[in-house]
């Protein structure tokens, strides 16, 4: 067991390298990703502080075009906790007392089961637990949602495809871990295309590479839309002469992020078909290659066109940006 201090789980979040210990294999866990168990009293659940983290966990994943909440919440009382929860793969445990000076959080890895996540916060009264997720609530969401991501590039790299990988590396110069799940679909030049087709969804994912004629940092939305609608219309709609393009519906969100010490450019916005009906939710990763002068596009789009939320789209469009977080290129 690995026991935090809130101040490290702060800090293990914002680097995204929780993991759990070495020793004893223990048994799978349960639960579906992206879905959390609160264990707590009744009164205690349904007061404030139950409300503060319905509220915080509740919110609504962000540029998707069908309303999902960050994570499906699940209850029990602690008289049930061992009997129905424990080997669940993420738990919430809220506890109050006289006991406890003051407020405080702990997080403990593969305790019952693995791989497994379980955060006590404790507290003197109700009031003050209250007060205290108001504060800490956002952050305690992003350690739970960066602790699933790494699950998933865990088993990306475990369960990647090697022809896939040696494809890309030798296309594009970089490494990128695509699960044995995914198909190529098109080869050209400084363009490959790879997706995942289901049932009910697709998962994708676009690589294209053109001249660095600004450099990433300074390129406008416009600019970078532009070069993301050139590379995408290569891929085919259903309908004779169809193909993707950028949705402009809603203007694509841009922010900078660094990743492992290298500065990309993020899109997040929505894709449409030309001379068709389809859609759904992409995001692009832009970053400037020193060694070859050019920039690199990652752009990974997910389509489930599924009634009354039947098939989340927040787990596929979650893939897609873990998968984005295995990708090494060389300085």
């Amino acid at each position: 067991m690995k026991r935090i201090t809130w101040i490290l789980v702060s800090l293990v979040a914002a680097v995204g390298t929780a993991c759990g210990p070495s020793g004893p294999v223990k048994a799978p866990s349960s639960g579906r990703a992206y879905e959390l168990f609160v264990v707590a009293p009744t009164e205690l659940w349904e007061g404030p502080a139950g409300d503060t983290v319905r509220a915080i966990f509740s919110q609504e994943v962000e540029r998707i075009n069908q309303p999902e909440p960050l994570f499906d919440l699940l209850s029990v009382p602690p008289t049930n906790f061992q009997k129905t929860v424990s080997r669940h793969r993420n738990i919430l445990i809220l506890r109050t007392g006289a006991q406890y000076e003051r407020s405080d959080m702990t997080a403990a890895y593969d305790v019952y089961s693995a791989p497994q996540l379980q955060v006590t916060v404790t507290s003197p009264s109700a009031d003050s637990m209250a007060a205290f997720l108001h504060t800490y609530g956002q952050e305690l969401e992003l350690f739970y949602e960066i602790v699933e991501r790494n699950r998933f590039i865990a088993q990306a790299r475990k369960h990647s495809d090697p022809e896939i990988g040696t494809l890309i590396r030798e296309k594009f110069g970089f490494e990128m871990s695509i699960p044995s799940n995914y198909r190529v679909r098109l080869d050209t030049t400084d363009f490959l295309w790879v997706s995942y087709e289901l049932p009910l969804a697709s998962i994708g994912f676009l690589i294209y590479t053109y001249p660095a004629d600004s450099i990433v940092t300074d390129a406008t939305t416009g600019w970078l839309v532009a070069a993301r609608n050139g590379a995408v219309r290569q891929v085919p709609g259903p309908s004779k002469g169809s193909y993707m393009s950028t949705s402009t519906i809603v203007p694509p969100d841009r922010k900078l992020l660094t990743i492992d010490g290298r500065q990309w450019t993020q899109l997040r916005g929505f894709w449409d078909v030309k001379g068709d009906f389809m859609g759904g939710p992409f995001i692009n990763y832009t970053t400037y290659d020193g060694a070859t002068g050019r920039l690199i596009a990652i752009d990974g789009y997910v389509y489930s066109p599924s009634p009354n939320n039947q098939v989340p789209m927040r787990n596929y469009i979650r893939q897609v940006e873990a998968i984005f977080r295995t990708v090494r290129i060389p300085e």
